[in-house]
């Protein structure tokens, strides 16, 4: 028997409540309609989409063609839409009524607009707490993305990842994938070819598996210097078109998909958590620097830990953060043209004032 992966995609789209029009109009022009531009000229490329409330809305008064194209990708069964709480609330801290109503509210204004019964739940910020199996059951859901952070709090590792899982509450039913956290640090900054390569050393014939990648669409376009990257560059076309070469035995697939295709891995109770960076900062302040210094003084290991929780992939690997604290750019590996967009970048950001104490 050959050996087989499948991967499956899913890319969250939000703009908050009573963010600028311009805000939207940058994040539209730059991240979500090249993106939907990336997979009309790629068919064979099979994902899910999120789009939250209020940039749904955005979109339904300024870019209402938007919709007719996502339906057109939709009806040829290459996208799954995915549903939400509408205005992208964390779903734990609100009242059970109105998780349903928000998460309703979402699922039939998908319907409506994309022609697609959403079944499967956008967790913002991927904050869970074991209680929610049951609204989400309750609303419609059958399946969520969450960290593998989430799963290794209960012992699995990331070979246990590949696949999901069943949990329960109160007799209602829930199916949960974890998004790879080597996937979501490499897509789109790593070299495509390094990323194939990670997908084929986890291909096996042991059964349907599955890698899970599930993160912000805005990486696409929108972050600092990932518009030139991923469109100018053109490193989407190029992992697409990777995608199409490598068919054989990597095959994409929406997650919605592969649950009704395929039995889960077993069953799991998840604790209280989020990804790495959220549960950092949700520490108090003392804590919370408690842990950045005994981070920077484990900096050097002997193992690769340290490497694969920073999302190192390669050396050199450079981070450029600007007076404000916000990454820049990521830059991994040597080269004339590395250096001369690191170098542009500072220079550019050495011209402007340092933030207040």
């Amino acid at each position: 028997m050959a050996t087989r992966l499948y991967l499956a995609l899913a890319l969250h789209n939000h703009q908050p409540v009573g963010n600028f029009d311009h805000v939207f109009e940058q994040a539209y022009r730059q991240a979500y309609e090249p993106m939907v531009a990336a997979l009309e000229r790629h068919p064979h490329v099979r994902l899910a989409l999120h789009y939250s409330g209020p940039l749904h809305d955005w979109l339904l008064a300024h870019h209402p063609d938007f919709f007719g194209r996502v339906r057109a990708l939709v009806a040829r069964g290459q996208v799954e839409i995915m549903t939400g709480a509408y205005y992208e609330p964390i779903l734990a801290i609100i009242p059970d009524d109105d998780k349903h109503d928000q998460i309703v509210k979402q699922t039939l204004a998908v319907e409506r607009d994309f022609g697609y019964r959403a079944t499967g739940y956008w967790l913002a910020e991927r904050v869970w707490e074991p209680h929610l199996v049951r609204p989400l059951a309750e609303a419609g859901v059958l399946y969520t993305i969450v960290d593998d952070t989430h799963f290794k709090a209960v012992g699995l590792n990331e070979d246990h990842l590949f696949g999901y899982y069943v949990s329960e509450e109160q007799g209602r039913v829930l199916r949960i994938f974890a998004t790879a956290k080597h996937l979501r640090y490499t897509i789109p900054w790593a070299p495509v070819e390094e990323v194939i390569a990670w997908l084929r050393s986890q291909a096996t014939e042991d059964g349907p598996r599955v890698a899970v990648m599930g993160d912000d669409g805005e990486k696409f376009g929108l972050w600092p210097g990932t518009y030139a990257h991923c469109w100018e560059k053109g490193w989407v076309d190029d992992f697409f078109s990777a995608l199409a070469r490598e068919k054989e035995w990597l095959i994409t697939i929406p997650p919605g998909e592969y649950i009704r295709d395929f039995p889960p891995l077993g069953r799991v109770y998840l604790p209280t958590a989020s990804y790495d960076e959220m549960t950092e900062w949700a520490l108090p302040p003392a804590l919370s620097a408690e842990l950045a210094d005994l981070k920077h003084r484990l900096a050097v290991q002997a193992d690769d830990s340290l490497s694969d929780y920073y999302g190192v992939t390669g050396i050199p690997h450079v981070v450029v953060i600007d007076q404000q604290g916000i990454v820049r750019m990521m830059k991994v590996g040597s080269g004339e043209a590395n250096a001369k967009a690191i170098e542009g970048l500072i220079a550019e950001l050495l011209k402007k004032p340092a933030a207040a104490p």
